[in-house]
């Protein structure tokens, strides 16, 4: 009788352990199966973000294209790849090998980019030559999108650039591009919309550049702010923004060229025919030596004028007393002034 009495007793314990089992297995599988609709969640969101972008860019007649998009990388990734991608907008056209777009999927609002293989950028303007910018190596840098699916921040780089010029090969060591949006877009045009930099380093330029400034052009940076909401390129849109007073910061402009050394700032706008004016400062350092190098293309009483210019404006500044030259900039009527010289004519912008 007595082991009788016992039996029921394993039969307890086991049914214990199986619950106990089945309990710790629910709190590892729920929680992974959890995370797992969550990621194919987020990888359709990608997806469908992506592809509304590319009909939001058709729909306003640009040329979106490419070879195939795949989103995969789980569990610990949301990588989305665009094969081969294309597109082309109003004088502009970009081609690549592959784009890639890279997250935690705890944290999809900041991306990495990846461009590998080659890219091309190719600028062109009726009635002037073609400008093609080649990255055979190309390109990475960081993205990070607010959740309610605006631009925060953007940067890429890309080195070993090769640019095609009137015909003319311009290497370039290092280009860096960034931008960024505010939340909103500006309700008064006084606050910035869009904020743009742009840093080139060593240059190349082609043979025949005057010897006194040299081949190589260290470094040229911008910075510029589009203040108001930013028109898209095309006349309609760029009419109403500078009928509303939309305005371009220049907060800065350098170049690094040789015994030259500029930083201008001001405003840019656009005249009723949309063509760029400016009003613009610089401080220009070096500036004797690139009236020598003009010298050939001038008249000989304009060259004596410019000289007896660039003298009233220059000041000694600095602990050897180099000359710096601070002189107004302006652009007008498809001229470039500094000061009061017509130094330039600029070509039309075909919008």
């Amino acid at each position: 009788m007595q082991p009788n009495a016992l039996s029921p007793k394993p039969r307890r314990l086991l049914t214990g352990r199986r619950i106990a089992t089945i309990l710790v297995l629910m709190m590892v599988l729920l929680p992974a199966v959890a995370y797992s609709l969550w990621w194919w969640q987020a990888a359709r969101t990608v997806r469908d973000g992506l592809e509304n972008w590319v009909a939001d860019q058709r729909a306003n007649g640009a040329v979106v294209e490419h070879g195939g998009l795949s989103v995969h990388g789980f569990p610990f990734t949301l990588r989305a790849e665009l094969d081969k991608p294309h597109l082309a907008t109003r004088g502009a056209e970009w081609q690549g090998a592959r784009l890639v777009a890279e997250a935690a999927p705890w944290n999809p609002t900041r991306i990495a980019l990846t461009f590998p293989g080659e890219h091309r950028l190719s600028v062109v303007q009726p009635g002037q030559p073609p400008v093609d910018i080649l990255a055979p190596n190309g390109g990475n840098g960081d993205l990070t999108m607010r959740m309610s699916g605006t631009l925060e921040r953007l940067a890429l780089r890309f080195t070993g650039l090769t640019a095609q010029v009137a015909g003319q090969t311009v290497p370039v060591a290092a280009l860096d591009i960034g931008a960024a949006q505010p939340e909103q877009p500006p309700a008064e045009r006084g606050i910035a919309g869009l904020t743009l930099t742009l840093t080139a380093d060593g240059l190349t330029l082609p043979d025949g550049m005057p010897a006194n400034l040299g081949r190589e052009v260290k470094r040229t940076e911008l910075t510029l702010r589009v203040m108001g909401t930013p028109p898209r390129p095309e006349p309609a849109s760029l009419s109403a923004w500078s009928r509303d007073g939309g305005t371009v910061e220049v907060d800065r402009l350098a170049l690094d060229w040789g015994p030259l050394a500029a930083v201008l700032s001001g405003t840019l706008a656009l005249d009723a025919q949309l063509q760029p004016q400016a009003a613009l400062t610089a401080e220009i350092r070096g500036a004797p030596a690139v009236l020598d190098a003009v010298k050939p293309m001038l008249r000989p009483n304009e060259a004596a004028i410019a000289r007896t210019v660039l003298t009233m404006l220059a000041r000694p500044t600095g602990p050897n007393g180099e000359p710096v030259v601070t002189a107004p900039v302006t652009v007008q009527d498809r001229s470039l002034f500094v000061g009061p010289l017509r130094v330039a004519a600029l070509p039309r912008v075909v919008w």
